[in-house]
């Protein structure tokens, strides 16, 4: 039975309020604002391949002051961004000339992927303008349901799960698009081939310095067991809440008594993890 839901479907699931938490309009894009961009201005204004090579995951081999001091303030502005300037963060390599330039790099290994169905990796970057907002309302559902110690996240594991949230699904963009905008309901091996976009999503991500904490996430949340990763299975929870709140070309909205019943059901089937759907609700029951 699954846990009731209070209130309006916009409260508890996203559009205006989770539980206690106020959210802002989830399609707004969070700037860096005032003297707070001042100190990052330099970072936040290069280009992602000078940006990526810093992060906290690749270090510099050589401990000089000069690389010291750009690791700090590259992990600084990651923090900034994943905390006030998601999209920002986001957008970073949410962009044609990232994933085109990511697919050259690794085409043996993508073809290889998408091969096994007869397809050849072509980039289509509507696949991600149209599942932005779902990039967005996981991300939310991540930031606002780990907040005031639930889950009991330290500070490091809840900005791997922001960060994993904000580009798990980066791999859209190289679905096939008959596939991506199919309609109807898919059959066996169109699903497979949809959920081929997170191992898509690890591959165009590894060599860009996120750490590995958060491509494992990117990579294992569509599995359909447990993996026993605290961070994925909550990954895997916001993702899938979102995903049924959302209207797809194939489906409308679910209201919050269906996606409810939708959650613990999986939850009851071992796909996600029941301790971790339990509480998730509990938190989106809160008046």
């Amino acid at each position: 039975m699954p846990i009731p839901l209070t209130g309006t479907s916009e409260r508890f699931f996203g559009m205006a309020e989770i539980g206690k938490i106020g959210i802002q309009n989830l399609g707004q894009t969070q700037g860096v604002k005032g003297s707070q961009n001042r100190g990052y201005a330099y970072l936040l204004n290069q280009p992602i391949e000078d940006k990526v090579e810093l992060s906290s995951s690749k270090k510099p081999e050589k401990k000089n002051p000069v690389n010291m001091f750009q690791t700090f303030m590259f992990d600084a502005v990651r923090k900034f961004q994943l905390h006030n300037a998601s999209e920002q963060y986001m957008n970073r390599f949410m962009n044609e000339d990232f994933i085109q330039q990511s697919l050259d790099e690794h085409k043996e290994e993508i073809s290889g992927i998408l091969g096994k169905y007869g397809y050849e990796p072509k980039v289509d970057m509507s696949h991600l303008e149209d599942s932005k907002m779902h990039f967005l309302t996981t991300y939310n559902y991540a930031k606002n349901l780990t907040s005031e110690g639930h889950f009991g996240l330290n500070d490091e594991e809840r900005d791997t799960l922001l960060e994993a949230a904000l580009l798990h699904d980066i791999g859209k963009a190289l679905i096939p698009d008959e596939v991506f905008n199919k309609p109807g309901k898919f059959t066996p091996e169109e699903r497979e081939v949809m959920d081929l976009h997170s191992e898509l999503s690890y591959v165009l991500l590894k060599d860009t310095g996120i750490s590995k904490a958060s491509l494992d996430a990117i990579r294992h949340h569509h599995h359909k067991e447990q993996t026993g990763d605290k961070i994925t299975e909550i990954l895997s929870l916001c993702d899938e809440t979102s995903a049924l709140k959302e209207n797809r070309v194939y489906k409308k909205g679910f209201s919050d008594e269906k996606t409810a019943a939708i959650l613990n059901e999986d939850a009851n089937a071992g796909k996600l993890n029941s301790n971790v759907v339990k509480i998730g609700l509990d938190i989106m029951s809160v008046d």
